[in-house]
């Protein structure tokens, strides 16, 4: 579309000189010969530069200018005086009430167009710097608004005091005069209440704060649009729903948004705002962080209601296992209770913890639990990953993008669609990566490497990471934007030195599992043995235990795991494990050894299980467990490497 110039001269040789010139330039071109006119067409019409002439009868040129930088519609257009009067102090007076540039007559069409030319592409830019500066503004905002919100849940000690910092929060961001949280959403029951209320100044019907009212068809049909919608419903003047006159009299409401929260437990909600001082129009951007805050608000609601009946009834922390979960502690129960109330929400989960807590597998009960589980759960390990092939590996790369590229390949993005990807060490993504899957999370789409269409994809997040992600951050080797995106709702897996009986819970679990395994005849630990498994703090939490038990049923033999057994291998003193340690004597191969039950065995014969065992110990590390094993790592991989040759 063509740029409009407006022109404003009494001579009308000048008007057909510039008209001439600027439209063969390509320009639409409009004209008057007074400052009158000019100021009545000049806001209708909204041309994108006026050249104004200095001298004329009535409003001169100056007095116009002044008058079009006055009014709200016409202040930003760029203007040019032309006059044939060449001063100095003309000059000075024009760029003092707003011009951006001077030309003299008689002027020639070529430094006309050139100067037009040169203050379009100057206001071009600056809108575009404006626009940018704008959505940098909106996002500053929505994060302030996110983080705020997420300070005053989590530091809030029961339900109630919850949603009334919430309410105070989503009241200040969003700049209204009241949030409310209505309660039972039933629309077929005979009354509703509003049990959350925050109103600032005092707007009438703050008086309803928590009592029964009775149920209106005006109000029953707001409940209905709210919760058949799966975005937030506006109300008010040029939306598709106008505010009922019940609610505009009875509330002094010129305009509302209204969002349904379904809680794992309870009835639904509906979380809304009223503008009672004027009719407000509610913007897209407004709307989206609505619902973040909604998404929120219903997770933490859940979590405090779940809390509250925890300590309400013992009954429902009798769990021993959920999903491939195990344990019956206190620690434990509320874990399956936070799982029970976060996994049917689409938001996105961040689970830390030591090392060894079970992180995965709790992504992995998140998952069954939602409505998600019959579509793919697919992990993707950001430590294990090269960082130069983790942006392929997560997103895919079209044929010939990178040497060794030799085929299409989807990534894990696409792998998980509809259904849930857990980004397991999360810490260890570069920065670079960071911004990569920050950019993800905000659009939901993405470009396989080497390919620039954009693809889009419905998937549900889980991160996880044994860091500490705050610290991180202040570090500056993790990106606050991204903390933040990726910790709408955290778990934090407690130790295994934290559960208590879960340990000889844990340890009979994995005993019975290796025992038939490896066909053995283990059944119980000795009273000794249950003492030091309790006492000792298990650095390595339930992955060190796993190993250990698994040690001992490979290398020992009976019905009880006894102390001697175990003190092989941990040191409940010092609280560390020992190495595994093969006899010698005098730095030669033993040629015998004795195993339990005082058996002797050909060393030989029990190496390969000694060596296996360590490796399952250091999880497959071969340099680990050769360290463990007193052993060089030459002889280690020679001893594997013929192994596997004999078969």
């Amino acid at each position: 579309m063509a740029n409009k110039i407006l022109i404003v001269d009494d001579e009308p040789h000048n008007l057909d000189v510039l008209d001439n010139c600027l439209e063969e330039a390509g320009f639409e071109v409009r004209m008057t010969n007074n400052g009158k006119a000019a100021l009545k067409q000049a806001p209708y019409i909204k041309p994108d530069l006026i050249l104004l002439d200095v001298r004329m009868p009535g409003m001169d040129g100056f007095e116009t200018c002044r008058r079009l930088k006055q009014n709200a519609v016409t202040t930003d257009i760029p203007i040019i005086f032309i006059t044939i009067a060449d001063n100095t102090t003309d000059k000075i007076t024009g760029f003092e009430i707003g011009a951006v540039d001077y030309i003299t007559k008689p002027f020639q069409a070529v430094e006309v167009v050139a100067r037009v030319n040169k203050h379009l592409t100057i206001r071009h830019l600056q809108k575009q710097l404006e626009a940018k500066n704008a959505q940098l503004q909106d996002y500053i905002y929505r994060l302030e608004g996110l983080a705020a919100l997420g300070k005053a849940t989590h530091e809030a000690e029961n339900v109630t005091q919850m949603m009334d910092r919430a309410m105070q929060v989503t009241l200040s961001v969003f700049n209204c005069d009241r949030a409310w949280l209505l309660y039972p959403c039933e629309p077929n029951a005979p009354s509703w209440r509003v049990p959350i209320e925050v109103t600032t100044p005092k707007y009438p019907g703050a008086n309803f704060l928590n009592i029964d009212i009775p149920m209106k068809p005006a109000m029953a049909e707001v409940m209905k649009d709210t919760l058949s919608a799966t975005a937030p419903v506006a109300f008010g003047p040029e939306s598709e729903h106008q505010v009922p006159a019940m609610i505009a009299e009875q509330f002094a409401v010129q305009s509302m948004i209204c969002l349904a929260i379904h809680p794992k437990i309870g009835k639904p909600w509906v979380f809304g705002l009223h503008q009672c001082t004027h009719a407000r129009l509610w913007s897209d951007n407004e709307v989206n962080l609505f619902y973040e805050f909604g998404q929120h608000i219903a997770v933490s609601l859940g979590l405090s209601i779940s809390f509250t009946e925890l300590q309400k009834s013992e009954k429902r922390l009798s769990r021993q296992h959920y999903h491939h979960l195990i344990g019956a502690s206190k620690p434990m129960q509320l874990l399956y209770q936070i799982i029970d109330n976060v996994a049917t929400s689409p938001v996105t989960i961040l689970l830390t913890g030591e090392s060894g807590t079970g992180k995965e597998l709790c992504a992995q009960a998140i998952y069954q639990e939602s409505q998600r589980a019959d579509k793919p759960f697919v992990v993707c390990n950001c430590a294990a990953i090269p960082e130069n092939l983790l942006e392929s590996h997560l997103f895919g790369h079209v044929k010939g993008s990178f040497t060794g590229a030799i085929s299409e390949q989807k990534g894990l993005v696409s792998q998980a669609e509809w259904g849930t990807l857990l980004l397991d060490e999360i810490g260890e993504l570069s920065v670079a990566m960071q911004s990569s899957l920050l950019r993800f999370m905000q659009t939901k789409t993405f470009s396989k490497v080497g390919s620039p269409q954009l693809e889009k994809v419905d998937v549900r997040l889980i991160c996880a990471t044994n860091r500490n992600l705050l610290a991180e951050v202040e570090a500056r080797r993790f990106r606050e934007d991204l903390y933040y995106r990726i910790n709408t709702v955290e778990i934090k897996l407690p130790a295994l030195r934290e559960r208590g009986p879960d340990i000889l819970l844990l340890a009979t679990f994995f005993l019975q599992k290796f025992a038939k395994q490896e066909q053995k005849a283990f059944q119980r630990f000795s009273l000794e043995a249950q003492r030091m498994l309790l006492d000792y703090r298990w650095p390595g939490n339930v992955r060190q235990l796993q190993n250990t038990i698994n040690n001992i049923v490979l290398l020992n033999s009976g019905q009880v795991i006894t102390a001697e057994m175990l003190s092989s291998k941990i040191d409940v003193n010092t609280g560390n494990p020992k190495p595994i340690q093969p006899p010698v004597e005098n730095g030669a191969e033993p040629i015998v050894a004795i195993t339990a039950g005082n058996t002797l065995r050909p060393f030989k014969d029990i190496e390969k299980e000694v060596i296996v065992a360590a490796l399952k110990f250091c999880e497959g590390h071969v340099v680990k467990a050769a360290n463990l094993l007193k052993i060089s790592q030459g002889t280690l991989y020679n001893k594997l490497r013929r192994w596997k040759n004999n078969g």
